[in-house]
Order: structure tokens, then C-alpha cells, then sequence
């Protein structure tokens, strides 16, 4: 069993920024693709760095079980 320290809150934040600034750049990306051709590719080559950071932010949670 875990004990819960004071330092989650902590270790979790740098991770939120990493988020955060991926969903900026990922709208960013997306912003920058022209409207009247829309290819698939390049709506995923912007959502990678959103999805990235998600997995990043799931899997450095600490473990709660």
C-alpha cells in the first residue's frame, strides 16, 4: 500500500504544463491547415502532439490501487 505524500500536486504539474502547451500547439497546427483542402494527415500531424501529452499525463499518474 502507497502512502500519499504532499509532492503528487507537485510532480503532476509540469505535466499539466506539458499539456497544456501541447493542446496550444496542437490548435495552433491545426489553425495553420488550409480550409479548402483538409487532408487527413495533416489533421492527424496535428493532433499528435495533444495525444502525446495525454498518454504522458495518463501513464506519470501515480498509482492509486
Amino acid at each position: 500500500m502507497l502512502k500519499k505524500t504532499g509532492s503528487e500536486p507537485s510532480v503532476r504539474r509540469p505535466v499539466l504544463l506539458l499539456l497544456a502547451g501541447a493542446g496550444a500547439l496542437s490548435f495552433a497546427s491545426a489553425a495553420s491547415i488550409p480550409h479548402d483542402g483538409l487532408h487527413p494527415l495533416a489533421l492527424m500531424a496535428a493532433l499528435l502532439p495533444l495525444q502525446l501529452a495525454a498518454l504522458l499525463y495518463v501513464f506519470r499518474r501515480p498509482y492509486s490501487g
